[in-house]
């Protein structure tokens, strides 16, 4: 079987925002909080989540406050170093733009936990700007477009409005004081006219060029799977392979030329130091899962293709995370060892 991942890595998180001298009301509720999506770098093939994938009690809110949403990701928050989870994140896409809700266990909309210095995020529509910000916009980024805007309070009190918009042709994020006070303004990451999309590809439709390559190099290599990736326009791909228990990776452009990927390397442990340790085993049969993890798949995601799991076993707890495929849409998801969904993704 196969399913698909959607990335989420076309996710930025938008800014915060607040309230001034004016009465506001709040956006739907304070437990909403838009994520800044650049809906044209979104690939227009992703498809999300499963709605089953939801409890009962979210899939029902969502239904009717979120109308024709697609569901790119959903997750179980834990506290910190337990196994003891407090509530549901889940993001969806609404007209091309990220919108995380919060949910506590009983499936209720919740607030959105605080911040370190105790600060409260709310989403904000356009006519729930402060008059002082509206009218700054206005002014200097004629005919803009409102995109995402949020709110940051402390104690009740406006810190900052954060709101992005797009004016000639650029997702500008500009900042005020909680007094709705024009503070700064800068381009946003990413060009309007970029984009990227993920797919799985079955081994068939591997480019011949990549096949020679596999055959002619990694012939000891075990392999496992492959995604095309578009950037811009400019096409490679990544294929998956085992050698020695382990999963690796090589990227390869469509002539068939093994290349290096732009970005950051790993990253080192968080800034609490190292992680504690953990075990972890490659997975690379679908047989090899817990039978209640199979049934969810095969209950889910109807026709999914296995790709790899990796079973982690960190001090709190075994957790199994899982690659699958749905026709060329990829998928990622973390169970618990009983079988619980901790958290699913859809790749893009």
């Amino acid at each position: 079987m196969k399913k698909t991942f959607v990335s989420g890595a076309i996710l930025l998180t938008l800014l915060t925002a607040s309230c001034t001298k004016t009465a506001m009301t709040p956006s739907p509720t304070q437990t909403t909080e838009n994520s800044v999506l650049f809906s044209t770098r979104a690939s227009a093939s992703v498809v999300g989540l499963p709605s089953s994938t939801l409890p009962t009690a979210i899939q029902t809110y969502l239904d009717q406050n979120a109308a024709g949403y697609t569901l790119i990701r959903v997750e179980k928050k834990a506290q910190p170093g337990t196994n003891t989870y407090g509530g549901t994140k889940v993001t969806v896409l609404k007209d091309g733009v990220p919108v995380d809700y919060y949910f506590d266990t009983n499936g209720a909309l919740t607030t959105r936990p605080a911040g370190p210095r105790g600060e409260v995020l709310t989403s904000l529509t356009a006519t729930q700007l402060p008059a002082t910000v509206s009218s700054y916009l206005s002014q200097t980024y004629a005919g803009y477009q409102f995109i995402v805007a949020e709110s940051v309070q402390i104690n009740g009190v406006a810190q900052e409005y954060r709101v992005q918009i797009v004016a000639n042709g650029q997702r500008i994020n500009v900042h005020f004081d909680g007094t709705g006070t024009f503070r700064d303004a800068h381009t946003a990451p990413g060009d309007l006219t970029k984009t990227h999309a993920v797919r799985y590809l079955s081994r068939d439709k591997v480019p011949a060029a990549i096949e020679t390559a596999l055959a002619s190099t990694y012939t000891s290599y075990t392999y496992g799977w492959t995604e095309e990736h578009v950037h811009d326009e400019t096409t490679t791909y990544d294929v998956k392979v085992f050698s020695n228990g382990q999963l690796l990776v090589l990227h390869f452009d469509t002539t068939g030329t093994q290349i290096t990927p732009a970005g950051p390397g790993p990253k080192p442990g968080g800034p609490g130091g190292p992680m504690a340790p953990a075990k972890d085993a490659l997975i690379q049969e679908a047989t090899l899962l817990p039978s209640v993890i199979t049934t969810y798949l095969q209950t889910h995601f109807s026709g999914y293709t296995f790709l790899v799991a990796k079973q982690h076993t960190p001090p709190a707890g075994s957790e199994y995370k899982i690659d699958v495929a749905v026709g060329e849409q990829l998928y990622t998801l973390r169970f618990s060892a009983s079988g619980e969904l901790l958290m699913a993704h859809a790749r893009g």
